[in-house]
């Protein structure tokens, strides 16, 4: 079911003590469905057109001076 992280996609482990995933890059330690709200959340954010714009604009506010003059 969950293979990657939601958070940083590293590999995640499933714990049977805790009945939780465990991601062995980041420590996120989460139930199964704390897992599936947080990839709901995360695609939720990618498909807002609001954010890609955003997002946008973040790349370019942090590219060189002379990148943005030829935009």
């Amino acid at each position: 079911m969950a293979s990657f992280c939601p958070e940083c996609g590293g590999e995640l482990k499933y714990d049977l003590t805790s009945k939780s995933f465990i991601c062995k890059s980041c420590g996120l330690f989460a139930s199964s469905e704390k897992i599936d709200e947080l990839r709901d959340r995360a695609k939720r954010s990618r498909e807002d057109p609001r954010r890609k714009h955003h997002d946008e604009y973040l790349d370019w506010w942090q590219s060189s001076k002379k990148d943005k003059q030829q935009k």
